[in-house]
């Protein structure tokens, strides 16, 4: 049995800022091989696509937090927010420097004990804490508390997401879209402005097509956004690479106007369907827990 005195369920944004913040000692459980949760970036061949949250909200909490992270002489503005031009990931990977965090440990069940909370994993280790904080969207958070049997207010389920699915490009010339883009579009982005990859773009379907998407076959949900893609020029750039990407969880449709609550004793949920209902939301949120639980 591994314990600590606070288990933190996800090194997301959230997750990172209650860690740096909390004057208990902490362990991070995160289910992927990297950090950052939707702060996400794809490489390939070396090259960058940033595919998860491309922007940050344009706000002094956000452009606070890359100050926090001596980010923030390379910080870029754009209509959509804030972003890193050497990628996105370069925030969380800062802000983990010093954390404690095991990776690819996922957490299947939770169970309270006379010492705490007892967390099971889909590894062969178990782990207790005195306190828990679950960070990852609501809606998956919800799906751990129901497999542990743990009671969910009425209202944390009404929260709900919107959804991303979105092509990975690459041509085989550098270019750049000619035309107005279809509304069937949220953005096409562009690597090579953000110094990730000279030829690549991250095309994103717009909310609703991602919605209409989502549960099709990959290949045909790959094959509509390159038409859609291929459609931004008056003459179609020839293809290198295409890969299809799906985010379930992007951002909260409706979100809760506290910075965090505790659904039992010790157990307590933040993030980003809390407070600001987007990224400003993980950090205030996880900010006040901390200080609540130090």
């Amino acid at each position: 049995m591994i314990s600590a005195d606070v288990l933190i369920v996800g090194a997301g944004l959230s997750g990172l800022c209650l860690a740096r913040e909390l004057k208990r000692d902490c362990l991070l459980l995160e289910k992927s091989r990297g950090v950052g949760g939707r702060i996400a970036t794809r490489r390939i061949d070396d090259l960058g696509f940033d595919h998860g949250a491309p922007n940050l909200p344009d706000d002094s909490t956000i452009r606070n937090l890359f100050q926090e992270a001596r980010l923030h002489e390379a910080l870029r503005t754009s209509s959509a927010g804030v972003y890193h031009p050497e990628s996105m990931t370069q925030l969380p990977k800062s802000l983990a420097k010093g954390l404690t965090i095991r990776k690819s440990t996922k957490v299947e069940a939770l169970r309270r004990t006379a010492s705490g909370w007892e967390l099971q994993t889909d590894g062969p280790e178990m782990f207790l804490g005195r306190d828990v904080v679950l960070t990852a969207p609501l809606p998956q958070a919800i799906e751990l508390l129901d497999r542990s049997r743990i009671s969910v207010p009425d209202q944390l389920r009404r929260v709900t997401y919107t959804k991303a699915v979105m092509a990975l490009v690459i041509t085989q010339e550098v270019v750049a879209p000619e035309l107005k883009c279809s509304p069937r579009l949220h953005s096409v982005l562009s690597m090579r402005e953000r110094r990730l990859h000279p030829r690549g773009f991250v095309v994103r379907a717009s909310d609703a097509l991602s919605e209409e998407l989502f549960d099709r076959p990959e290949a045909q949900a790959l094959e509509v956004l390159l038409s859609e893609f291929l459609a931004c020029f008056s003459t179609p750039p020839a293809l290198a690479f295409q890969e299809l990407k799906k985010w379930r969880y992007v951002l909260p449709k409706t979100h809760l106007s506290v910075p965090y609550t505790e659904v039992s004793e010790s157990l307590w949920l933040t993030g980003d369907s809390f407070h600001f209902g987007d990224a400003r939301g993980s950090v205030v949120g996880a900010k006040l827990l901390a200080k609540k639980l130090s």
